[in-house]
């Protein structure tokens, strides 16, 4: 194994690879957009060009951005790790620090791991100058969309910046290339380089991972229910779609919301209040559908019951639907899920297979979270890991607590909510397990890049024959493969260097 050499990176502690002295090459001379399998050194990347950008420009100093506390913490231990630069030149900085300390410590640092937010509301307050930095990292740049800070910064960065220079890393950005083009001219990147799993200069490196699709039909009552609810929502739809409203997804039932909702806004027709209560119905049935289908009898019952208690107009409205009350009952008068008892057996399996693996469970909704934790407890010792919100929330500080403790083995199945999918590095995990399956090829790679980073892993997914779950499983794959399609078609048609050309 050879190491790099360089006065700035500390000895023996960085593996030389030809796919990342590639990309490197390309990103000291461009803003580069980096998309690489998960667990295969995006860090690494990064802290190599931070060092040449410090030898270069040996005044400036780095800024490192990530969505989440948890993640620019990860990203601080990395670059203390790995770089010759006085550890208290390297810091963390978040909303919960004094104003005038982060000044003090934006003047005092070399290299800063912060969230996007705090560095954001720093900019418009005065506090942060761009001047001196030479390298600005924007990790987990799919999220430069929209009204996240990414697209902010980024600005006020190359503006500022006497010599700016945009890193920006995924393991996924998106599947089709208008998406792709968006986070490229939010961040000012001139350049693409991707890698994938099968890229010669990256398969040596890659952990096996093996996959097993665990399936389960719905009991022949639930199945009564599931069709009582999709009569609700089919009877919704057919009448929307007389308004020129052709809905198929979810999602675009939460658009036509939104376009409707901003109509009234300006043209207070009837038409428009009735087309509301429309969609409204219909999110609320989809999504108990949803609950029905793919989590479990108690996540549903929980949100029939809020539903009741809301007594809004929407809520009245479903409520006196004739098959939407048919599911309800049926629902009431169920056992649980068959995912729910599958679920649990799995865990049993793979802990009696061997006791000491690490198992992390993906599931998307928190009441069904909360479920699991108590089913699983009578199998092994689990840890939910969640966002902040809510009276059960865990705040960030709690999360890595929670991070922590599952890697050094007090905790032996973590059951995560998004919070989980995003970035961190839990080199312990042997097992995923997919409760749901989700349509989002983004959240798929994530969920799946938390295993087989130092060892060989193992995902499995969970499914509820001829629902979403099979359905969001295959438009996952198919988003995938049109984002690597996409991405070898935009990527940089630079001459590999070697590490000695830049180093």
């Amino acid at each position: 194994m050879t190491f790099v050499k360089h006065p700035l990176i500390k000895p023996d502690t960085i593996e030389m690879r030809t796919y990342q002295e590639a990309i490197l090459g390309t990103a000291s001379q461009k803003n580069t957009l980096c998309v690489i399998p998960t667990g295969m050194g995006k860090t690494t990347i990064a802290v190599l060009l931070a060092a040449l950008r410090l030898d270069k420009n040996p005044d400036s100093k780095i800024l490192i951005m990530a969505p989440t506390r948890p993640l620019c913490e990860q990203h601080l231990r990395s670059f203390q790790k790995f770089m010759e630069v006085p550890e208290e030149e390297i810091v963390l900085i978040t909303g919960k620090i004094s104003p005038r300390d982060r000044e003090d410590m934006y003047d005092g640092s070399k290299i800063i791991s912060a969230t996007p937010q705090t560095i954001q509301n720093d900019i418009k307050s005065g506090l942060l100058n761009f001047s001196k930095f030479s390298l600005l990292v924007v990790d987990e740049c799919h999220r430069s969309v929209k009204k996240y800070a990414y697209p902010f910064v980024a600005r006020a960065y190359m503006e500022k910046s006497k010599y700016p220079r945009i890193l920006a890393l995924t393991a996924s950005p998106g599947s089709n290339e208008i998406k792709i083009n968006i986070i490229r001219k939010n961040l000012s990147i001139d350049a693409v380089e991707i890698r994938t799993e099968s890229d010669p200069d990256v398969s040596p490196y890659v952990k096996e991972i093996e996959t097993e699709i665990v399936k389960v039909s719905l009991s022949d009552d639930l199945k009564t229910a599931q069709e009582n609810l999709k009569k609700a929502l089919n009877r919704r739809l057919g009448k929307l779609k007389r308004y020129n409203l052709n809905i198929k997804t979810k999602g675009e039932l939460l658009d036509a919301q939104r376009r409707v909702s901003k109509e009234i806004s300006t043209n207070r027709k009837p038409v428009h209040f009735h087309m509301i209560s429309l969609i409204v119905e219909s999110i609320k049935i989809w999504h108990a559908l949803q609950l029905l289908e793919t989590q479990s009898i108690s996540a549903v019952s929980i949100y029939i019951e809020k539903v009741r208690q809301k007594k809004t107009k929407s809520d009245a409205g479903i409520l006196n639907d004739v098959e939407f009350m048919k599911a309800v009952k049926i629902i009431e008068e169920s056992g649980e899920h068959p995912k729910i008892k599958k679920l649990k057996e799995v865990v049993k399996r793979e802990f009696d297979n061997n006791k000491d693996t690490r198992i992390i469970i993906f599931s998307h909704f928190r009441d069904n979270i909360y479920k699991i934790e108590d089913m699983l407890k009578e199998v092994c010792n689990p840890a939910i890991l969640i966002g902040q919100s809510g009276e059960r929330g865990l705040s960030q500080k709690q999360q890595i607590e929670v991070i922590r403790e599952f890697n050094d083995g007090y905790y032996n199945c973590l059951i995560g909510s998004p919070v989980a999918e995003e970035g961190l590095h839990i080199p312990t995990a042997d097992i995923a397990i997919f409760y749901d399956t989700v349509p989002s090829e983004i959240r798929t790679i994530q969920r799946r890049g938390r295993v087989g980073r130092t060892k060989v892993g193992k995902i499995i997914f969970l499914m509820t024959r001829d629902t979403r779950d099979e359905a969001y499983y295959w438009t996952a794959k198919r988003r995938e493969s049109n984002m690597k399609e996409t991405l070898k078609n935009m990527r940089s048609t630079n001459k590999t260097r070697t590490i000695t050309d830049f180093l």
